[in-house]
This record gives structure tokens, C-alpha cells and sequence, in this order.
């Protein structure tokens, strides 16, 4: 349960730079400011988890632990969604990110 905010900070966090992604090349009008400010508002929503989680999990544990999974999903997502490469290579970049980060919290 203590990880909990962890993984909903991870989520939220994602999410946000997700909905900067969808709005990078389009056209600045009142939309892209909707939607703009919706990925500030989950940004928001992201500091406010992390916050919480740090009450039960050590900065030195909960910091790594975000970049490692926010990077992970973030590659991903964006192969997914957007359709962004995502070769053998760049899988074992993340994992060896992953990994460093791992070893670092310990």
C-alpha cells in the first residue's frame, strides 16, 4: 500500500508529458490551451502523489524508483500511441537505465 502514491505519481506524471506530446505540433489556439493546461493539471495531480509517497518511502528509494518507471513507460507509451521507434537498442538503453537506477537505491 505504501507504494501505492509511488505508482499513481508514476501514472499522472506520464500522462502529462502524454498530453504535452499530443499537442507539440498543433496549432496554439483555445484548444491546445485546454489541453495544455489539462497536462499541467495532472502534472499537478503527479507532485501532489510523489508528495505523499514520500511520507512512507525514503527520497533516496522513491526518486529512482520514478525516473527508473517513468522512463520505461514513457518509451513505451510513446511507441504506442504515437508510433515514436523503439528499437532492440533503445529497450536495452532503458533497461540498463532501469537497472543503474535500481542499484543506486539500494
Amino acid at each position: 500500500m505504501k507504494y501505492t502514491f509511488l505508482i499513481l505519481s508514476v501514472a499522472f506524471n506520464v500522462a502529462s508529458y502524454l498530453v504535452y506530446k499530443s499537442i507539440s505540433n498543433r496549432h496554439q489556439g483555445i484548444l491546445w490551451v485546454t489541453v495544455f493546461a489539462s497536462g499541467l493539471a495532472l502534472g499537478a495531480v503527479n507532485v501532489l502523489c510523489f508528495t505523499k509517497a514520500l511520507k512512507e518511502i525514503p527520497l533516496s528509494i522513491a526518486y529512482p524508483l520514478f525516473s527508473g518507471a517513468c522512463i520505461f513507460l514513457m518509451a513505451l507509451l510513446s511507441h504506442i500511441i504515437f508510433g515514436e521507434r523503439l528499437s532492440a537498442v533503445h529497450m536495452a538503453g532503458a533497461a540498463v537505465i532501469v537497472i543503474g537506477i535500481a542499484l543506486m537505491s539500494y
